[in-house]
């Protein structure tokens, strides 16, 4: 049942809230299962992929472009790790879609609709992030890592011996981060949609704003000072954007109400 103004007055029990979690996670699992089974039939294009940024790092430090592997299963693991990671992001546009279809019934009418897009606006944020750490981070953060072996001596040298584990986990790292940061302008414009935050306060906390992106950077990068500059100097920039999104939906819904105040 539904209201004048769109919301669903429907009231549902506990254990149907819980029902619907369940097909929505079940939904998403099988999802990204399939999306990673599909990825796993081309699993050496995506390690080729995948270690790309490393080879062109290694190769502009005059290193042998080689990997290593510590176990009997490294190799398999990598494999493995990567088209489910892979399944993950190809799979992301179902996924937010059963996070927009679980939220949506407690919701207005036009805020369903608004959410809607804000699932399409997720999926390009999430996707887009990644896309910007793997193009534009991962290989002059290894490029700064892998500069320190090369020392002025006489007698000994430094020479990466990289394995596959600790590179998936140091690369998977810094693309997941990327990629959750990338969707403050779509979470700051829910907010604004909802009239939960507007423009103003966001202006006034702009000084502890632009610190927090620091200390965010720090805890979700490897401890290099590279890969915290590049994540958190895109999130400030995010930042403002994300301030003038919400001066554009305050303005549009406090337009609204003055309409609706001048209608009575």
């Amino acid at each position: 049942m539904q209201s004048k103004d769109g919301l669903d007055t429907t009231e549902a029990p506990l254990m149907t809230h819980l029902e619907e979690l369940r097909s929505r996670l079940w939904r998403a699992v099988l999802a990204v299962l399939l999306a990673g089974i599909c990825c796993y039939g081309v699993h050496d294009a995506l390690f080729n992929f995948l270690t790309r940024p490393l080879f062109y790092a290694l190769k502009s430090l005059a290193f042998e472009p080689t990997i290593s592997f510590r176990t009997m299963s490294g190799a398999f693991l990598f494999h493995f790790k990567t088209a489910a990671f892979c399944g993950l992001f190809v799979a992301s546009p179902v996924l937010f879609y059963q996070l927009w279809r679980f939220v949506a019934p407690g919701l207005y009418l036009q805020e369903r609709k608004a959410l809607f897009l804000m699932s399409a606006a997720s999926t390009a944020c999430f996707i887009g992030g990644a896309a910007f750490a793997y193009f534009e981070v991962l290989t002059d953060v290894y490029r700064f890592l892998l500069g320190y072996a090369i020392v002025d001596g006489p007698s000994m040298q430094l020479r990466p011996d990289i394995n596959i584990e600790e590179y998936l986990g140091f690369t998977l790292k810094l693309l997941c981060a990327f990629a959750a940061a990338f969707e403050m302008p779509v979470l700051v414009s829910l907010l604004a949609y909802c009239g939960l935050c507007t423009h103003r306060t966001l202006l006034k906390f702009w000084r502890y704003a632009m610190v927090l992106c620091f200390v965010l950077g720090a805890f979700l990068t490897p401890p290099d000072i590279i890969s915290q500059l590049m994540l958190a100097l895109p999130m400030i920039a995010l930042y403002f954007i994300s301030i003038g999104l919400a001066y554009l939906l305050t303005r549009r819904r406090e337009g609204q109400k003055e309409d609706s105040e001048c209608a009575k």
